[in-house]
């Protein structure tokens, strides 16, 4: 437990040394913007306002100390259909640690062990020299990867669960190749039916691609989560990145059963992340249908003049 605060510490004040002024506005200074794209149908279609909710699988990106609460092993996969061509694809893991503790087995005694993959993808990119011709000289494609492993633990009466996230990345863009490694830590403190969140996340080395290197995208973040009853969930977050302005996100869910095994689920946020792109720019809907321990969601979030992206979620529970 001491360890694990330390490194969370530790890490905290490496992101405050990288980051010489949260949500400055110093867009287009960053490498590794493929690890701004939010992942899970789920917190998507609620704003990507999460870290205060943070209670299922893809807490490992929003706030890793929300895996900390976790009782049974969760799985998903999501497919983002993403602006200009580009694919999105996102896979993570969460397993509880399984103990014996008086006479009975406690599910995540000892934290719960999570894992991701990130994937931005395209191809066909057009290349062109100096003087531009009608055709291109040759196309070439963008893959764009991040790993990830994670811990989390919630501290024994309490209320208050820490977690961290190690990731490798990954950048190719045709025949140039680059790499990188960071951290995300988070903090979850609930109390009755309120969630409180708060971290950083995308701490680490410089992305260089041949002699030009830039940093992370790191992010500080602080979020609410309220669970109003069995079927409303409200939730709030700020987010203050290195290289733009602070944003603000609201989300909410309503959720209801409808037979034994089938429930179904409505979202909807707003983001001021992606206001400034014009039509519907910000707002985001979702929904969700779930039987048994299966669950699929959907959430549509809208780049105005850029387009659309839709996100496709499946998520099983064992």
């Amino acid at each position: 437990m001491r360890t694990l605060i330390l490194l969370t510490a530790s890490l905290l004040l490496l992101g405050q040394g990288e980051a010489r002024a949260f949500g400055s506005g110093d867009r287009g200074t960053s490498g590794g913007q493929f690890l701004k794209v939010a992942p899970g149908a789920r917190p998507s279609g609620m704003g990507e306002a999460f870290a205060g909710v943070a209670d299922d699988v893809n807490a490992i990106y929003y706030n890793p100390a929300g895996l900390a609460t976790l009782t049974r092993v969760e799985v998903t996969g999501m497919h983002d259909s993403y602006l200009q061509g580009f694919n999105y694809e996102y896979a993570a893991m969460a397993v509880p640690m399984l103990a014996w503790t008086d006479s009975k087995l406690e599910k995540n005694a000892y934290g719960v062990l999570g894992a991701a993959i990130y994937n931005l993808n395209v191809s066909g990119l057009e290349q062109r020299g100096v003087n531009e011709t009608d055709q291109p000289l040759s196309t070439f494609a963008s893959n764009d990867l991040a790993y990830s492993l994670a811990y989390a633990i919630t501290i024994p009466d309490t209320g208050l669960s820490l977690g961290v996230t190690g990731k490798g990345i990954e950048e190719n863009l045709g025949t140039a190749h680059a790499s990188a490694f960071a951290a995300d830590v988070g903090a979850l403190y609930r109390t009755g039916r309120l969630g409180l969140g708060a971290g950083v996340r995308n701490a680490g080395t410089q992305v260089r691609f041949t002699t030009v290197s830039d940093p992370l995208p790191l992010v500080g973040f602080a979020g609410a989560g309220y669970k109003f009853n069995d079927a409303w969930i409200g939730s709030v977050e700020a987010d203050m990145p290195r290289d733009s302005n602070m944003s603000l996100a609201v989300g909410a869910e309503y959720r209801k059963k409808f037979v034994d095994k089938l429930t179904g689920a409505l979202r909807a946020g707003y983001t001021t992340r992606n206001s400034d792109a014009g039509g519907l720019a910000g707002a985001t809907m979702g929904l969700g249908v779930g039987y048994g321990n299966l669950s699929f969601d959907f959430a549509f979030v809208p780049f105005g003049d850029l387009g659309n992206t839709y996100k496709y979620s499946l998520t099983a529970k064992f």
